[in-house]
């Protein structure tokens, strides 16, 4: 319970209508089923919520939080479990009132911009400069700086604007502590172009493979990289979702694309990062589309067994989509004949799906990444994802063949959706060398029998995680972090040290962060258990924690 004087120092920080600790309104934060591993609908209500509308309130806040030791955690567009407190009586900063987007410099290609700006927002000010904005797989409305920040940020445009992260220039960030840091040329007063210097860079603190998840001080602005958009200043469209009319600008061309081996798909991605070719690229199976945009029929499939699945799927095997754009009709058609020629010296075939009408009208509504996401939640009402990372391009194959076994062995027995098969979803960065891969499955919590399998299943796929030596990006989850951690460098024994450093008082709610949870054991097979002792046996127990004992990170 957080007591009357310390709440009424947040009311001053705030303002009386910006803070509550009205019981209804705390709820509200609290329903996240979204990623929430344990199945639940619901994540720890907040012992309260503020409202700062600007950096120097949100230091305010923090300062209160340390003179009475209140965990605090800051939230922006944020859903999902991971987005709510984890432990009791935690302060959430709501930053929807930072909602500016403070510059766009169109010379140096950069814009500046507060937590609550969505990407879809940013996007729309950026193509009216002819500039385009990185958006994450999750979708535009979604906070970009929360993205290159605080957790995760691929997409389908990572093909041309790479990730989140790289795209992170100057920031302004609120310490646990409170007080005020600049990172990067923000801090020698030089504008916001540069996201290091003078001095050692920490934006591999910050943010790393998956950042902190709220819980290392706040951010409060962030300079994120732009670029080059060659279309309209508007993609003019009606309707809502799979209603819409929404056609790709003739800057464009979309590409259905498939191969005859894995082998050729991953060798026509190299080639393509070679040409320098695509602006959007996304591989997903193409019976998944059929489950994400007709569920109803594709259940009636399932009903009558896999086959006609199957016959999809070998129709169109090893697929991508890739999104091409071009300022010129000249350069545009050099492009689609480098991709053609590229699929077939490898035996496969490129489409062009602009032929295909029912596609076409909905296409530019791809531009904006706003079509596939919102039907992922059509099959079974939730969805997640487990064995995922960032890797080498010819290593994701083998990511969704680990996570098929255990998917297939649960939803046999009952306990997941049937979903068709291998569904993963992956992007590309880095000139196709590097990528990202997501293999997805679909449950509905309100069946006992799904809730019981996500702990086992999250326990499958970090064993098979640790197989493929791959730090998933689910490590963010305490139960996966505590079995990774160990065989993995000890990477969180490190977390641990960096955030007592900037977290003196331990403030910051680092439950996604830091925090290390043992797994149900009675949910867990012994044979599983006792698989995983012999990984520990063959890879080492602790790694070399021992020998790093008391020295300085």
């Amino acid at each position: 319970m957080i007591g009357d004087e310390a709440f009424r120092e947040l009311v001053e920080a705030v303002g009386e209508e910006n803070a509550t600790r009205e019981p209804a309104m705390l709820d509200s934060y609290a329903w996240q089923p979204f990623l929430n591993m344990s199945g639940e609908l619901w994540v720890k209500r907040p012992g309260a919520v503020v409202l700062p509308a600007s950096t120097e309130e949100v230091q305010e806040v923090v300062r209160a939080c340390n003179r009475h030791r209140l965990t605090f955690k800051a939230l922006s567009t944020g859903w999902g479990a991971h987005n709510g407190p984890t432990r009791e009586d935690v302060v959430l900063l709501d930053l929807r009132r930072m909602n500016r987007i403070l510059e766009i410099d169109e010379r140096n290609m950069f814009a500046v911009v507060q937590p609550y700006v969505c990407g879809g927002e940013l996007q729309a000010e950026a193509w009216k400069r002819g500039l385009n904005t990185h958006i994450v797989g999750a979708g535009p409305h979604c906070s970009p700086l929360a993205g290159a920040t605080s957790m995760h940020g691929c997409g389908n445009d990572s093909i041309h604007m790479s990730t989140s992260s790289r795209n992170l220039l100057g920031v302004e960030w609120v310490l646990p502590d409170g007080e005020l840091l600049r990172v990067g040329s923000p801090g020698s007063g030089c504008g916001w172009f540069c996201g290091d210097g003078p001095g050692p860079s920490l934006r591999g603190i910050i943010r790393g493979t998956s950042g902190a998840f709220g819980g290392f001080g706040v951010f409060t602005a962030a300079a994120l990289k732009l670029y080059h958009w060659p279309g309209p200043q508007v993609i003019e469209g009606r309707g809502l979702i799979l209603d819409s009319t929404c056609a790709l600008p003739g800057c464009c061309r979309l590409y259905q694309c498939a191969f005859p081996s894995e082998k050729a798909c991953d060798d026509a991605v190299y080639r393509i990062g070679e040409a320098e070719i695509g602006y959007l690229f996304v591989r997903m199976v193409a019976s998944e589309f059929l489950l994400l945009l007709m569920p109803h029929l594709f259940r009636k499939m399932v009903a009558k067994g896999r086959k006609l699945l199957e016959l999809i799927n070998r129709a169109l095997p090893h697929p991508f989509m890739i999104t091409l754009a071009a300022d010129t009709p000249e350069e545009l058609e050099w492009q689609e004949k480098v991709l053609r020629e590229i699929a077939g010296s490898l035996g496969g075939v490129a489409l062009n799906m602009g032929d295909v009408e029912a596609v076409r009208r909905l296409m530019g509504s791809n531009l904006l990444r706003c079509t596939v996401f919102a039907t992922v939640f059509r099959n079974g009402n939730l969805f997640a994802t487990n064995l995922d990372g960032n890797e080498a391009t010819d290593s994701q194959y083998a990511w969704t063949h680990a996570m098929q076994g255990p998917k297939e062995e649960h939803i046999k027995r009952g306990g997941l959706l049937e979903d068709g098969g291998e569904n993963p979803y992956i992007v590309q960065y880095e000139n196709n060398l590097y990528g990202h891969c997501e293999t997805i499955y679909f449950y509905d919590h309100r069946l006992p029998e799904h809730l019981r399998t996500l702990e086992e299943l999250a326990f499958d796929t970090t064993l098979a995680a640790i197989e493929q030596c791959n730090v998933p990006l689910a490590a963010f989850e305490p139960v996966t972090r505590g079995l990774m951690s160990p065989l993995a460098c000890d990477f969180n024994e490190w977390q641990k040290r960096i955030s007592a450093a900037f977290d003196p008082a331990g403030v910051s709610d680092t439950g996604y962060y830091t925090d290390e949870r043992e797994p149900d054991w009675e949910r867990i097979p012994a044979r599983k258990a006792e698989r995983l002792r012999r990984l520990q046996e063959r890879f080492g127990k602790r790694g070399e924690a021992e020998a790093w004992k008391g020295r300085e990170p």
